[in-house]
């Protein structure tokens, strides 16, 4: 069965790190290299100049989740909350409220507005009826 470089150099890390230890960077022609995973942080050996990650798909994917989310942080600013007007850092990109407590608050007002209006247009409606409905009075 054929097997690639990576997956002989992770069934043989053993053998790499004693060629390292003894003979100084080279095993069978081979300079080995002493790395620290970018994705992990594992001590690993490699004949493979260009590797960065023990485990190349896995750990690769960790460390670009790691530096999006330091990215994005970095990116981050304060902003200052619509309802009580206190600066907070927000853990999303699209916050704009400091708290579960702040936004619900503004739903409930903006609900309630809502509901009021619906109420003024109705008292109105009523109110312009029965004027209608009004006898005059004598005389007129």
């Amino acid at each position: 069965m054929y097997m690639t470089n990576e997956e002989w150099e992770q069934n043989n890390q053993d053998y790499l790190k004693e060629s390292y230890e003894e003979t100084g960077f080279t095993a069978g022609g081979y300079a080995v290299h002493k790395l620290i995973c970018g994705g992990c942080g594992r001590v690993f050996y490699t004949t493979i100049y260009t590797k960065k990650y023990c485990h190349s798909y896995w750990c690769g994917n960790q460390a670009n989740n790691l530096r999006q989310r330091e990215y994005r942080q970095m990116r981050r600013q304060d902003l200052v909350c619509q309802c009580c007007g206190k600066k907070f850092t927000p853990k999303r990109a699209d916050a704009r409220y400091c708290s579960n407590s702040c936004r619900q608050k503004v739903y409930r007002k903006r609900v309630t507005d809502a509901a009021s209006t619906q109420n003024e247009h109705i008292f109105f409606r009523t109110v312009s009826r029965s004027v209608e409905n009004q006898v005059p009075p004598p005389g007129t």
